[in-house]
């Protein structure tokens, strides 16, 4: 009789982390916005550069290159955070919010420092 109940309770067990396992990981995958998922994260960061790119040259008339692109992984922010530096000279560092929750990025916040 143990042997059955100890088979039955590992079988159950089992199944209750897997199944716990699975919860976590569909409710964490529905609250990250979708600019931020694996399958789209490529082409929000490349359309986030483009845009950051784009308005240091218009606002600002340097040319930038940027280096790192990152999100806070908060499940209600649709913020890219950029950083790079003015092209020629690495020591001239800039940084950008990107605003990704419109099809349209949107910059709304930069600096630059000397």
């Amino acid at each position: 009789m143990n042997d059955k109940l100890i088979k039955y309770l590992s079988i159950f067990g089992g199944i209750t982390i897997i199944t716990l396992a699975l919860a976590v990981y569909f409710i964490y995958d529905q609250g990250t916005p979708k600019e931020f998922r694996e399958d789209a994260w490529t082409d929000t960061k490349e359309k986030a550069i483009q845009t950051t790119v784009e308005h240091f040259k218009n606002e600002n008339n340097i040319d930038v290159k940027i280096n790192e692109v990152g999100f806070s992984g908060e499940y209600a922010t649709h913020e890219v955070y950029l950083e790079g530096h003015v092209v020629g000279n690495e020591k001239q560092k800039v940084s950008a919010v990107v605003d990704t929750s419109e099809e349209h990025h949107q910059v709304k916040s930069v600096d630059v420092n000397s």
